[in-house]
């Protein structure tokens, strides 16, 4: 588990942006490798979710109808931003389809190490 005395400490896991599942668990979904982008980036390029800061770890939270605005806006500006934050972006749609559709807002951390 990644919750330490209330704080979202992501430090013994590798580097990347997790989903925080139905379940509590944080599952990876997208593999920081490189790049000068954060969670916190959603916000200020598309307006959406709310940026978590006070957990510890960084994070964004979005509610549904965020998650299908962040598949639209990862499609059309694609162009006008770095190759590997749209990946982020559509990595995260992908995990909300695959592990919380039924969710009305799903959490995910940053550890970019």
């Amino acid at each position: 588990m990644a919750v330490q005395g209330g704080q979202v400490s992501l430090t013994d896991l590798d580097p990347g942006v997790y989903l925080v599942t139905p379940s509590g668990a944080f599952d990876l979904v997208f593999p920081y490798d490189e790049g000068d982008f954060h969670l916190s980036d959603i916000f200020d390029y598309f307006e959406l979710g709310e940026v978590l800061e006070e957990d510890g770890a960084p994070g964004i939270e979005l509610d549904a109808r965020e998650v299908k605005q962040l598949k639209r806006m990862a499609r059309e500006y694609a162009d006008d931003h770095p190759p590997e934050f749209i990946a982020m972006c559509r990595a995260m749609v992908q995990a909300v389809a695959d592990t919380a559709p039924d969710e009305d807002v799903v959490c995910f951390y940053e550890n970019f190490g």
